[in-house]
């Protein structure tokens, strides 16, 4: 009996326990802007991007996933798992309805003085006992996913969607052929540019060192720019329409790997144009193409191996 009397205040506290609301929080810096620490939250669709738990499913299957999206709200099904998302200026309310818990925390981004640096207070409504077990565990803020979001963002690979890579300009020596044509006659034309260009080093008794660099650009109207380079073993006296130029060596180069269609390249491009814009990074030269494969393109659709570069100074 009197075990019994002395477990009743037990039992008691620890029932009050499972009921206690605690607030647990914390602030969390991401080294990225606020713009675009804001648009990832905002945005349904952002949420299938950095949620590892979500990402997978969209992965596997998308259809998987049911999203629906209102002017300041916005609901994610997956596996098990509802998660609603209600957006109050720069907070964002989460509450996450899983098969046997539920999660209740909140999101307030705040941009720092220093740019590209944005804090996260993250708050979790919890109960005291599942306060404390977090504490000893060490798993505070864990099922919050402020980690993978501050990892997502940090991680250009992952944010971009692209392998992003800067590297020193080389010393280049390459001859450069020019030609305005119309857009539909682009891949032909590109074709008998590389023939005269080989033509020509050949006839200089140069080599080519490198594989062959182009860019194809639209132009108004139903034509394009289309430029053809090879890089060569020595410096040479062009004549036109081939001109001879040099790399320049006090710059960087941000490169982007690409295997695909040669028309789904562009989203490789917008990675990288993100990138700079992000960073504030000039580009004083157009972009080029280096095809790793020594081969250019025959259509729209044909299978590419290129390599995409940004210069920068």
């Amino acid at each position: 009996m009197k075990k019994f009397i002395v477990l009743i205040p037990v039992i008691v506290l620890l029932s009050i326990a499972f009921f206690i609301p605690v607030s647990q929080q914390q602030t969390v810096v991401i080294k990225a802007s606020f713009f675009n620490v804001y648009k990832e939250l905002a945005s349904a669709g952002n949420w299938e991007r950095w949620r590892p738990d979500i990402r997978k499913p969209h992965q596997t299957d998308s259809t998987k996933i049911l999203e629906k999206q209102n002017a300041n709200e916005f609901t994610l099904n997956f596996s098990t798992t509802s998660l609603q998302v209600i957006v109050n200026g720069y907070s964002f309310n989460v509450r996450e309805y899983a098969t046997d818990d539920e999660l209740n925390y909140n999101y307030t981004v705040i941009p720092e003085k220093l740019p590209n640096y944005t804090s996260v207070v993250v708050t979790e409504k919890v109960s005291l006992i599942r306060y404390l077990i977090n504490l000893v565990s060490g798993k505070s803020l864990v099922e919050t996913h402020i980690a993978d979001l501050k990892n997502f963002m940090e991680d250009a690979d992952l944010y971009y969607g692209y392998k992003i890579t800067r590297r020193k300009v080389t010393d280049t020596n390459v001859v450069v052929l020019r030609k305005m044509v119309l857009s539909k006659n682009k891949f032909d034309e590109a074709a008998k540019t590389l023939i005269a260009l080989k033509r020509f080093i050949d006839s200089k008794g140069l080599e080519q060192t490198q594989p062959l660099i182009a860019q194809f650009f639209t132009k108004s109207g139903d034509s394009s720019e289309v430029n053809v380079g090879i890089p060569i073993n020595g410096k040479v006296v062009a004549h036109d329409p081939i001109a001879f130029m040099r790399m320049p060596q006090t710059g960087s180069l941000y490169t982007v790997k690409f295997r695909g269609k040669f028309k789904d390249r562009m989203k490789a491009y917008a990675a990288l144009q993100r990138y700079f814009n992000d960073r504030q990074l000039a580009m004083p030269l157009p972009p080029f193409e280096t095809y790793v494969d020594d081969k250019l393109p025959q259509n729209e659709s044909d299978i590419i191996n290129i390599q995409i570069n940004f210069t920068t100074f």
